[in-house]
């Protein structure tokens, strides 16, 4: 097996996991807003949620490293030796910050990483965004189109993931509000509100990566 077609396998396995782990999420976040369920079945499904998270989140930091490898693979872009180990050196912390946020889950230093995580996000996906959009613009420094096209759409995929986060923080103070009193219209209101948003931003980033891995495989431009 060639290495194109290796990392070009590992870049779509991840994608693939990727999607699955970030559908079950979906219905799992979809189903906490019913407010015919008790409220240990809703705490229960916001865990496993946030668990199950992870999965997608991991993917995200390991596409980073094997999609530079594979654009090397296929000469679309130079790249330098310093450039390969950076992508892995950023992947890899990456995925330790998520794993290690994984496992403080409900302390102090999961909140914390997790700021480290978005401001991570906010700027790599403006990178990305820019990158691409140059390249599109202009057809530099990358003249094919849909490797432009793919990174632009990357880097939004960095944007939906903070919007998910950023819709589901109003979701905790009426959820604890109803641990504690009991569930009320404005409270239950409240959690639909947040989730609803949260939805909107988690298929935004599921389409996005359907819509990048089609763009990858098929290149229609």
């Amino acid at each position: 097996m060639d290495s194109a077609s290796l990392w070009g396998y590992a870049h779509t396995l991840f994608f693939a996991i990727w999607f699955v782990a970030g559908v079950r999420v979906y219905m799992l976040t979809a189903r906490t807003k019913n407010a015919a369920r008790s409220f240990d079945d809703r705490k229960a499904l916001v865990r496993r949620a946030e668990i199950l998270q992870a999965i997608p989140r991991a993917c995200f930091a390991l596409i980073l490293p094997t999609g530079v490898e594979l654009t090397g693979a296929i000469n679309v872009y130079p790249l330098t030796p310093g450039l390969r180990a950076a992508s892995w050196i950023i992947g890899l912390v990456w995925l330790a910050v998520i794993l290690a946020g994984a496992g403080a889950r409900g302390r102090a230093l999961a909140a914390n990483l997790r700021i480290v995580e978005l401001v991570f996000e906010a700027f790599a996906g403006l990178v990305f965004v820019a990158y691409g959009l140059n390249s599109l613009a202009t057809g530099a420094p990358i003249d094919d189109p849909w490797f432009a096209a793919k990174l632009f759409l990357f880097g939004l995929v960095f944007w939906s993931a903070i919007a998910v986060d950023i819709g589901f923080r109003p979701f905790y103070a009426p959820f604890h509000e109803i641990a504690v009193e009991g569930s009320s219209p404005e409270r239950e209101e409240a959690i639909s509100a947040a989730v609803n948003h949260t939805l909107v931003a988690m298929a935004a980033g599921l389409v996005l990566v359907v819509v990048i891995a089609f763009i990858g495989r098929v290149k229609p431009f």
